[in-house]
């Protein structure tokens, strides 16, 4: 195993990327709360999308520190996570536009979202008509979320993890997935 996908769905992984996740049908079905079961300097990638918000803050923390422990000394984790700070950004500045969903139904969506063709995950959806539904769909998402990154405090958590050198980087087609693009925030750690 020199590559791994954290948080990956329950899909198996392809061209060499080994999937962990706690449904079944990913590779390896695992609580990676409490640490990965993997040596010290072992892994050549760690991979993780829109995982890592699901996280309360000590395991979020744990799991970096984990991530740093079990790279290769050069070898980079590279995160995809919620850019809770669009939202925030089109709260505070209004920044909405009415969407039809058909049968005389509408949805004030931020203005990011729609411009880009972004997917909305319905299940988090709340529907009261305000502003501020949009800050707790990015911050609770029916519950599934617990943490909120911007790119700041992001970076922040990968130097905290001992990650010598950090970086914002750009969304990789070869890796990303295509939906929730400009929702997101693409980052590098490097050990």
């Amino acid at each position: 195993m020199k590559k791994i996908n954290l948080g990956s769905g329950p899909v198996k992984g392809e061209n060499g990327w080994t999937n962990i996740d706690l449904l079944d049908g990913a590779d390896l079905n695992l609580d990676i709360s409490s640490g990965l079961p993997l040596p010290q300097d072992s892994i050549e990638m760690i991979y993780t999308s829109h995982f890592l918000e699901h996280l309360d803050y000590p395991t979020l923390c744990r799991v970096l520190k984990e991530c740093h422990r079990v790279l290769r000394p050069g070898c980079a984790l590279s995160i995809c996570v919620p850019d809770a700070s669009k939202f925030i950004k089109a709260y505070i500045e209004n920044d909405y536009q009415e969407v039809s969903l058909g049968m005389h139904q509408s949805l004030r969506v931020p203005s990011f979202l729609v411009t880009a063709g972004e997917r909305i995950y319905a299940k988090a959806l709340v529907t009261t008509g305000s502003a501020i539904d949009w800050l707790n769909y990015i911050a609770y998402s029916n519950s599934e979320h617990k943490y909120m990154f911007d790119s700041e405090n992001l970076l922040s958590h990968l130097k905290l993890a001992g990650f010598g050198k950090v970086s914002l980087r750009e969304y990789d087609p070869s890796i990303d997935k295509s939906y929730g693009r400009e929702a997101s925030i693409y980052a590098l750690g490097l050990k």
